[in-house]
């Protein structure tokens, strides 16, 4: 060939050559370009921020993971892991778990778990779990469990299940302290074992008688002499009670009053002993003793008001005691003679009312003076303001709210009249009215007044019961209790319901003793309760105790109903309080004794009480009447002895007898404890308490009642047991119904127990049974525990009473659980972003369910977060929901908005969990892949090409493929919009372009060379 030849021929050879060249460079960049995509796929999440800059080694695939992670070594298959942990070794897939813990290993898997615990060990399987607990070690499947506990080691299924907390069990008992008693003094002979009494020295008329709603304690004052078993040195005693049954005795309230000033003053008596001498003056120092001026008053009887609006000024809620101070003065007519001082009379008696109050409760009292001078107090109501003209008879003032009113009432009770005095502020009193005595006027005093409101059962119409007590005179012979029925008016007056009410008092108890009772003040459900003190004037002297005297009578619950039978057609019914149960033992009467037929018989009751409570309804038949019925109760061991409760079907007379206990002096003139009951239905109900010197009898649930000491004395009987009891008929059938006997514990030396059990449905124990004690009367609290994976299903529960208190009757507690069945199910979603696009919480919320099952709608779900549907990203909504037993399971969902002009993932909306949906990062790789796909060469045309053609077909086959299966990974982290998006498509583009230019390029440099 010439050189001209040559040279073209050259230069054929160079163009063809250079045309592979230009392929293999097209075809190369194209590849290059393609695998540099992958590249910015992985790296280029900014939503997570997902480099990790201090990795030293990576021999895993850890395709799609954001980390802030330290990490050492990673040998895991971590995929969709958002972590901001500090870890230094992770071996376990932990697939799609966010975690907050400081972790030292993790070697679990964790799936779809949340973490934030404090834990040290968790080797239990844990579904699902969001934990507060901090973690050092994690070995379990934690997937769908919610824990809120403070766990050390976990090693049980708490599956769906959320911890709260352990069992809360605690004991409320008396927290009242008391320097005064020794618990074993109250086992002396004669000693009532459910009746109140100071532990020792002399005990008369409740005073002052309170509820302390800030505390829960009942407050009893009472006459009380710190001193001596006999009557003297009157102070205001005192014992609290959480239900009026169970007392403790308290340090003395109120002492004497010491160091008393010199005093002047003058007053016209117009009636008692002084009232021959006109206007008398009283001039010295005061005394208590009858002889030397010792400077001291004493502290009689009165009442309480709780200050509850500060209306005195003393303080918000203080405890204000109103009483009488009594006292002797040396007395002389005002008659200028003896040198100016007046004619001597003598020591006489003067009685005015005083004013005390209490910031602590009640335990301490400041007395009250217009001057400021407590030491030296001066009277709310002194003698000179008695309307009554009898300086010695000015006492036992009883204070009382009229709420119809607005005002406070105080009666102070004159000899044979009671004075009537209002005050807006409890401080300044007006004087108002007088109620004047009618009956037995002169026959003793009247003493302890009080004005009671009372609602007439089943109406809404309020009476004003004028209650006092006779000194002498009353039903039973000796003192006692009698009321009247009235209305009060704006200006204080107390006018009774007629013109004969006066003149017919109602008797309270139809017994000797019942005497002075006073109801409590600041009682809450409109309860009226009152006390009294379980003693006759006349017959103290019959007791013989020591050391001690006297004691209270049970607390007794009074309600006003309309009655044919009584004055004006109101009866006033009493019965024991309720609480009385706190102290009764089980019926020891089986059902088939509780009924029997008695014909002119006794029948006996098994019993080796003295203490109880005995019950029966009697009714007969008119063809068979019996002349009486009832009870003989503490029957000696020979028969001989016994106290009898019954009825006369004759005289129709409720009665307790007392001629058969061997004492002295019982004659006809002391059995006159009886009380009229109407029968004409043919039946009656009689109730007895009997304690060890007392019998408290009720007829037909209060209506009528009859109060009675005894004493059953070894000297007059021999030394016998006196604890039997018997039924009785006399002189006629008689049939007995709903018969019960019921021992009553001591309030003095008991003790209580609850027994708790913590089971599943099955019975199966889930915590050690418990066993709490305490003493009668006293709270408990007892609060059913949290235990992890259950909720508390039922109480089942045995003489356990509404008040919560310890009682005689040993109480049982079973808390029975059952699984809990909390849940909740939502999803994710993927939706194109547009301004008509909606979105709202319902299209992620699958379903849920309580803890015990029951599905609940998404009304009841706390749903948190917001989706902006205009614009693209990825938002994250958080449903919660807290069930019935505090449990809360709370689930995060990630709602994915894609541009408008982006392809939505296949196959994965709607999938739930945080596996729900696929990233788009790929989509633009999937598009050209596609489209790759659709590419075809003519292989009639160019055969030669197949070859080439497999070969990028099997190149294009193995890297779409890596692409793809990278877009199909889950991913549940936190991830915003992915910044290399669009360029990742058209990086792809360019390179499929270049590759698809070098093979074209290929193909014509083969034709060519055919040529």
């Amino acid at each position: 060939m010439n050189r001209k030849s040559n040279e073209k021929e050259h230069y054929k050879m160079y163009k063809q050559g250079k045309n592979w060249v230009f392929s293999i460079v097209f075809i190369s960049g194209g590849l290059l370009l393609s695998n540099y995509q992958v590249s910015v796929v992985k790296g280029d999440t900014v939503s997570a921020t997902a480099l990790s800059k201090s990795s030293q080694a990576s021999s895993d695939d850890t395709s799609n993971i954001a980390s802030t992670s330290s990490s050492t070594t990673a040998t895991s298959d971590t995929s969709n892991a958002a972590s901001t942990s500090s870890s230094t070794t992770a071996t376990s897939d932990t697939s799609d778990a966010a975690s907050t813990s400081s972790s030292k290993a993790a070697t679990s898997d964790t799936s779809n778990a949340v973490s934030t615990s404090s834990s040290a060990t968790a080797t239990s399987d844990t579904s699902d779990a969001a934990s507060t607990s901090s973690s050092t070690t994690a070995t379990s499947d934690t997937s769908n469990a919610v824990s809120t506990s403070s766990s050390t080691t976990a090693t049980s299924d708490t599956s769906d299940a959320t911890t709260v907390s352990n069992s809360i069990a605690t004991t409320s008992s008396s927290s009242v302290t008391n320097d005064v008693v020794a618990n074993e003094q109250y086992d002396e002979e004669y000693r009532n074992q459910f009746h109140y009494s100071p532990s020792e020295n002399w005990m008369n008329d409740p005073n002052g008688l309170f509820y302390d709603s800030t505390t829960g304690l009942y407050n009893l004052y009472y006459q009380y002499n710190p001193d001596g078993n006999e009557w003297g040195n009157m102070s205001w005693g005192h014992a609290v009670s959480k239900d009026m049954i169970n007392w403790t005795q308290e340090d003395v309230a109120i002492p004497v009053l010491t160091n008393q000033s010199w005093e002047d003053f003058t007053y016209t008596n117009t009636t008692g002993n002084l009232a021959q001498y006109g206007e008398v003056r009283y001039v010295g120092t005061p005394t208590t003793n009858w002889g030397d001026a010792n400077g001291e008053k004493d502290i009689f009887s009165g009442s309480i008001v709780v200050d509850t609006e500060n209306v005195s000024g003393l303080g918000k809620g203080a405890i204000l005691a109103f009483y009488t101070a009594d006292y002797q003065i040396a007395t002389r007519v005002n008659d200028g003679q003896d040198g100016g001082w007046g004619t001597w009379i003598g020591l006489t008696e003067i009685q005015e009312q005083h004013l005390a109050y209490s910031l602590d409760g009640g335990k301490t009292f400041i007395q009250y003076s217009s001057d400021g001078n407590s030491a030296n107090p001066q009277a709310i109501i002194p003698i000179t303001a008695s309307k009554g003209g009898d300086s010695a008879n000015f006492r036992d003032p009883n204070v009382v709210y009229d709420a119809q009113n607005k005002q406070y009432l105080i009666t102070v009770v004159s000899g044979q009249e009671a004075l009537v005095y209002k005050s807006k502020n409890l401080l300044n009193w007006e004087y108002a009215s007088t109620i004047q005595r009618q009956n037995d006027v002169g026959d003793g005093v009247w003493e302890c007044p009080a004005l009671i409101p009372m609602t007439v059962a089943g109406t809404n119409e309020i009476k004003w019961i004028f209650s006092v007590s006779v000194q002498q005179g009353a039903h039973a012979t000796g003192s006692g209790m009698q009321y009247y029925v009235g209305t009060v008016d704006a200006n204080g007056n107390w006018t009774p319901e007629s013109s004969t009410t006066m003149a017919n008092p109602m008797t309270f108890d139809s017994g000797e003793d019942f005497y002075a009772g006073i109801t409590f003040a600041n009682m809450s459900n409109n309860r009226t309760v009152m006390l009294g003190w379980e003693s006759n004037w006349t017959y103290t002297g019959e007791a013989k105790t020591t050391p001690w005297y006297g004691n209270m009578t049970l607390p007794r619950e009074l309600t006003l109903v309309k009655d044919s039978n009584s004055t004006d057609g109101y009866l006033l019914k009493n019965n024991v309080v309720s609480e009385i149960k706190n102290n009764e033992n089980a019926n020891v009467i089986s059902s088939d004794d509780a009924s029997a037929t008695l014909n002119n018989e006794e029948k006996k009751l098994s019993s080796e009480n003295t203490t109880y409570k005995v019950s029966a309804t009697f009714s007969w038949n008119t063809e068979n009447l019996p002349k009486t019925v009832g009870f003989k109760l503490r029957i000696s061991d020979d028969g001989k002895y016994y106290m009898t409760v019954g009825y006369d079907l004759t005289t129709h007379l409720f009665f307790v007898q007392r001629l058969n206990t061997g004492e002295v002096n019982m004659g006809d003139s002391r059995d006159k404890m009886n009380a009229y009951v109407d029968t004409s239905n043919g039946t009656i109900t009689l109730t007895v308490y009997v304690d060890e010197t007392s019998i408290e009898a009720f007829a037909n649930d209060g209506e009528k009642s009859i109060t009675q000491n005894f004493f059953m004395r070894p000297e007059n009987i021999g030394n016998q047991s006196t604890t039997g009891i018997a039924l009785f008929s006399e002189g006629g059938s008689v049939n007995v119904e709903n018969l019960s006997l019921n021992p009553i514990e001591s309030i003095w030396n008991n003790g209580a127990r609850v027994d708790v059990k913590y089971v599943d449905a099955n019975g199966n124990n889930l915590l050690d049974s418990k066993q709490y004690t305490g003493k009668i009367g006293d709270n408990y609290d007892i609060t059913p525990p949290a235990i992890d994976g259950y909720y508390l299903a039922k109480t089942e529960t045995e003489n356990k009473n509404d008040n919560n208190v310890y009682t005689a009757q040993d109480q049982s507690i079973v808390y029975v659980y059952a699984k809990v069945q909390t849940a909740l199910d939502v999803k994710d979603s993927t939706i194109t972003a547009g301004s008509k696009t909606g979105w709202s919480a319902a299209d992620n919320f699958v379903s849920a369910t309580d803890a015990k099952g029951n599905q609940i709608n998404l009304k009841d779900i706390t749903v948190s977060g917001s989706v902006d549907t205009t614009k693209a990203g990825s938002y994250k909504v958080t449903y919660s929901y807290t069930d019935s037993q505090g449990n809360t399971i709370s689930k995060t969902i990630t709602v994915t908005v894609i541009a408008e002009n982006s392809q939505k993932p296949d196959g994965n909306e709607g999938n739930s969990g945080s596996n729900n949906s696929n990233l788009d990062n790929n989509s633009g790789v999937n598009n050209a892949a596609n489209k790759f796909d659709n590419l075809s060469f003519d292989n009639k045309k160019v055969e030669g090409t197949k070859i080439v053609n497999n070969k990028f077909k099997a190149i294009q086959s193995s890297k779409i493929k890596g692409l793809r299966s990278d877009t199909t990974r889950n991913k549940s982290q936190n991830e915003l919009p992915q910044t290399g998006e669009k360029n990742e498509s058209i990086v792809t583009i360019w390179g499929l372009l270049l590759t698809i230019l070098g093979s074209i390029g290929a193909m014509v440099g083969i034709k060519k060379s055919r040529n």
